[in-house]
C-alpha cells in the first residue's frame, strides 16, 4: 500500500512539473520587444491572449534581473525560456514560470515568453492581456555614460607629516578631516569607498563603504606612523580609484622630548598674581606648588587645556610648580614678585 502511494505521488509531481512549464504554441507569435534597459516597465503588447501565444524579447543584459507581468480579467500563466531562433516553437532552457508575474536573471540576450491561461497549460482565445517586462537591477536605472573619475586633492595632503591626532575623546582617537576633490569631467560619483592601511597598497587596515568627504576617521591611530589611503569613486557606469596617498602622524606628545618641549606653556602675571597654564591639545591633570623649603603651598586638580592658579595668598619668592598631564610630570620655576 505504501509503494502504491509513493508511485502515485511521484506521478503527480512529474505531471505537475510538465504542465507548469507551458511551452506549447497554438496562438502564434504576438508582441516582441527590444529592451531599452532603462528601469521602466517596457510594453510587450496591450492585447496578448493567454492562447499559447509567444513573444520574443531581445537586448537583455546578461546577469541583470527582469520581471515579466501579464494582467487580464481572468488569469495568465507565464513561461520564459532561452529562445532558439532556428526553432522558436521548440523553445530552449526554461528560466522561470509562474502565474501573473515572474522574475528571472538573464543568461542570454534573447528569450521567448509563452502565454497560457493556467499551470495546466490551458488556453483562452480571448481576454486581452497587457504584458510588460521591466529590468529591476540597479544598473537598469543608470543614466551615467562614463565611470566616475578618480578623486584628487587629498586632505591630509599626500606625504604630509606631523598630522595631528585628536585625543579629546580618548580612548577614541580621531584624525580629521579626510577629504578629497571630486572629478568634474566624467559623470559624477554616487558613492565613495575609502581604503586605509599601513601597507603601500592601503589595504591592511580596512575600508569604509559610503565614505563622505570631509569627515574624520576614528581609529587606534599610532604616533609617528605612516599611513596610506585611497578613494574609489563609484557610479552605475563603473568606478575609478585614486592614487595611493600617504601621511605621517605627529610624534607622541607624551614622549620625554615632546613633553618637555611642546606639552604646555606657563606665564605668571605679577599684576594679577595669576599663573596661567596652556596646552595645545592635552588636558592638565593636576598642579602642585612648593616653596624653596619643600613645603607644598598649592595642590589643585585640573581638567582643561587652559588653567589659571591664583597665587595672591603666597609671599613673594621663588616657587616650583609640578605640572601633571596624563601621568607625566614636568617641574617649572615660578618667580613671584
Amino acid at each position: 500500500m505504501k509503494k502504491i502511494t509513493l508511485l502515485f505521488l511521484l506521478n503527480f509531481i512529474v505531471t505537475f512539473g510538465v504542465y507548469s512549464q507551458c511551452t506549447t504554441i497554438g496562438g502564434g507569435y504576438y508582441g516582441g520587444r527590444v529592451m531599452a534597459n532603462d528601469g521602466t516597465a517596457e510594453l510587450i503588447a496591450t492585447n496578448n491572449w493567454p492562447n499559447a501565444e509567444y513573444s520574443s524579447i531581445e537586448g537583455l543584459i546578461i546577469g541583470n534581473t527582469y520581471t515579466v507581468t501579464g494582467t487580464n480579467t481572468s488569469s495568465v500563466y507565464i513561461t520564459i525560456a532561452e529562445i532558439d531562433w532556428d526553432a522558436p516553437a521548440l523553445g530552449g532552457t526554461i528560466l522561470v514560470h509562474g502565474a501573473s508575474s515572474v522574475s528571472f536573471t538573464a543568461t542570454t540576450t534573447d528569450v521567448i515568453i509563452h502565454w497560457h491561461l493556467n499551470a495546466a497549460c490551458g488556453t483562452q482565445a480571448s481576454g486581452d492581456t497587457l504584458t510588460t517586462i521591466q529590468c529591476t537591477s540597479a544598473s537598469c536605472s543608470c543614466t551615467a555614460t562614463t565611470a566616475a573619475g578618480a578623486p584628487t586633492g587629498p586632505t591630509p595632503a599626500n606625504m604630509a607629516t606631523n598630522v595631528p591626532i585628536d585625543t579629546s575623546g580618548a580612548p577614541t582617537l580621531t584624525i580629521t578631516p579626510f577629504s578629497w576633490i571630486e572629478d568634474t569631467v566624467n559623470d559624477p560619483a554616487t558613492s565613495f569607498t575609502l581604503s586605509l592601511g599601513t601597507d603601500p597598497e592601503a589595504t591592511n587596515v580596512g575600508s569604509i563603504t559610503g565614505a563622505t568627504s570631509g569627515n574624520g576617521i576614528n581609529y587606534n591611530w599610532a604616533y609617528n606612523t605612516t599611513y596610506y589611503w585611497k578613494v574609489e569613486a563609484i557610479n552605475c557606469a563603473g568606478s575609478t580609484t585614486s592614487a595611493v596617498w600617504s601621511f605621517t602622524t605627529e610624534a607622541d606628545p607624551l614622549s620625554v622630548d615632546e613633553f618637555e618641549n611642546k606639552a604646555f606653556t606657563h606665564f605668571y602675571n605679577k599684576d594679577s598674581d595669576v599663573l596661567t597654564l596652556s596646552s595645545t591639545s592635552l588636558a592638565f591633570d593636576n598642579v602642585e606648588i612648593y616653596n624653596l623649603l619643600g613645603q607644598q603651598v598649592v595642590n589643585k586638580g585640573l581638567s582643561q587645556t587652559n588653567e589659571t592658579i591664583n597665587m595672591s595668598s603666597l609671599e613673594d619668592g621663588i616657587y616650583l610648580a609640578k605640572v601633571s598631564i596624563q601621568g607625566r610630570v614636568q617641574t617649572v620655576k615660578i618667580l613671584k614678585n
